[in-house]
């Protein structure tokens, strides 16, 4: 029985001794590896030397002075989770956004992991002013590197505030790597680049940048992407597309990605949205290329209008591109009065902008407007006296018809197959003649009334 008893003790004994030691080793391991040389977790970058000269070597309007004295003039500013200006305090990102926007004018990302995706990387041993620096928290978190191995972020615990890499434990070991942005990028972030660019829609889109996004917006105080690609070809080319991103894409030239050019419109899909109606791979997200891998766009994600590189995110939604140049309409007052008027709302029994339109209501008041032609009241008597005309007759300016649930319903045509008509869902609106089941289904006819 003794000798049972040692036995049976022996055995967790030893199994107690085997757990200490390995205890012990991962112990000694783990030490060891928390007292790893600062920056020794990522000294295999070093020594890659990039080929850009940074966003100090730029022709761009700013100096080395201007740039290091804006990034310290944030020194002490407050941090907000989700902060990007001196006033409501900043987050890293947008510490970082606010710097090159204000010191170089360059439009950086809002999130910090698209900072990254720009650029070059750069090796601890040429890391220079302008540089962007990266580390791995929570989230992936930016700064700005100044020199002798300093760099500015903002923190919860200090706001923004001048670090070290080497000297702080969190900032050594989490040291991801830096990046610096190429010319070509530089260029493309930069507004100034596209002041004199050969097609009108880039070069309009630009005054754009910066109002808030809102999702259904439909002014300058705010608006979303596709209200912004509606106004920018409205403005600049007399172009005239539907409201919405899943309309726009009905019309237009289909595009092949080997045939992108700047001014081309990109759809994408399950981007953006903030209603629960939206089915999954429904378009609902556009923008307007500029070149280069970018485009600029009215984002959710940036809270405003931007210009943003086609990174991964991008070409994960991307559904088609569109071309709307050979679009354009030419110059008719019956057309350029319709389209003050895009986007007011529906109004029963309405024939003022001011309160609203409905289908009668807004052709007979674009009528008397543009040419001092007062129409008949009712839809039905427009129909019956008017100049009856064919489908291929068709020129912009003419009234078209459609068969509603009570009776006739009016339209302005405008061209390249398209109408302006006042629908009770979205007001004032373009559609097309072809694309959609519903209005061409119902379409019955076209009238013109002449000069009176």
């Amino acid at each position: 029985m003794p000798e049972k008893k040692e036995r049976n003790y022996g055995l967790p004994l030893l199994l107690l001794l085997i757990a200490g030691a390995a205890a012990l080793i991962f112990y000694i391991m783990r030490d060891d590896e928390t007292s790893m040389g600062p920056g020794e977790k990522y000294d295999h970058d070093m020594d890659t030397e990039p080929f850009s000269q940074g966003i100090l070597e730029t022709e761009l309007d700013y100096t080395k002075e201007d740039f290091a004295d804006e990034a310290e003039n944030q020194l002490g500013a407050s941090y907000d989770s989700s902060g990007r200006s001196p006033e409501s305090g900043f987050d890293p990102a947008g510490y970082v956004q606010y710097v090159f926007e204000e010191a170089a004018g360059i439009r950086m990302p809002r999130l910090a992991v698209h900072q990254q995706d720009l650029g070059e990387d750069v090796g601890r041993n040429y890391l220079r002013t302008g540089d962007l620096v990266f580390f791995e928290g929570e989230t992936t978190i930016s700064g700005i590197y100044m020199e002798d191995d300093e760099f500015i972020t903002s923190t919860e615990s200090g706001g923004v505030e001048r670090l070290h890499l080497d000297e702080d434990d969190f900032w050594a070991r989490n040291y991801t790597g830096a990046k610096r942005l190429t010319d070509d990028e530089i260029e493309s972030l930069h507004p100034g680049s596209y002041s004199d660019h050969d097609h009108p829609a880039v070069r309009e889109a630009m005054n754009y940048l910066s109002t808030p996004y809102e999702f259904g917006g439909e002014s300058m105080d705010a608006f979303d992407c596709s209200f912004l690609i509606q106004d920018v070809y409205r403005e600049s080319m007399n172009v005239y597309l539907p409201r919405v991103t899943i309309d726009q894409f009905e019309v237009g030239k289909d595009i092949d990605e080997e045939e992108l050019r700047a001014g081309d419109v990109l759809y994408f899909s399950d981007i953006d949205v903030e209603d629960s109606f939206r089915e999954d791979g429904e378009v609902t997200h556009a923008g307007i290329y500029v070149g280069n891998n970018f485009m600029i766009h009215a984002s959710r994600t940036e809270g405003m209008t931007q210009i943003s590189q086609l990174n991964d995110y991008w070409e994960d939604a991307f559904t088609g591109i569109k071309r709307f140049d050979e679009m354009a309409v030419e110059e008719e007052p019956i057309v350029e009065t319709a389209a003050k008027y895009l986007n007011v709302p529906f109004e029963r029994g309405g024939s003022d902008p001011s309160e609203g339109f409905n289908t009668s209501g807004f052709v007979r008041h674009v009528y008397e407007e543009a040419k001092g032609i007062q129409l008949p009241s009712r839809s039905r008597d427009m129909w019956e006296n008017g100049e009856e005309i064919s489908r291929e007759e068709l020129e912009p300016g003419d009234l078209v018809f459609f068969d509603g649930a009570t009776g006739k319903l009016p339209g302005i045509y405008i061209g390249h197959d398209q109408f302006m008509i006042t629908s009770e869902s979205s007001g004032v609106t373009t559609r097309h003649l072809e694309e959609g089941d519903y209005f061409s289904d119902l379409y019955t006819g076209a009238r013109r009334y002449r000069d009176s």
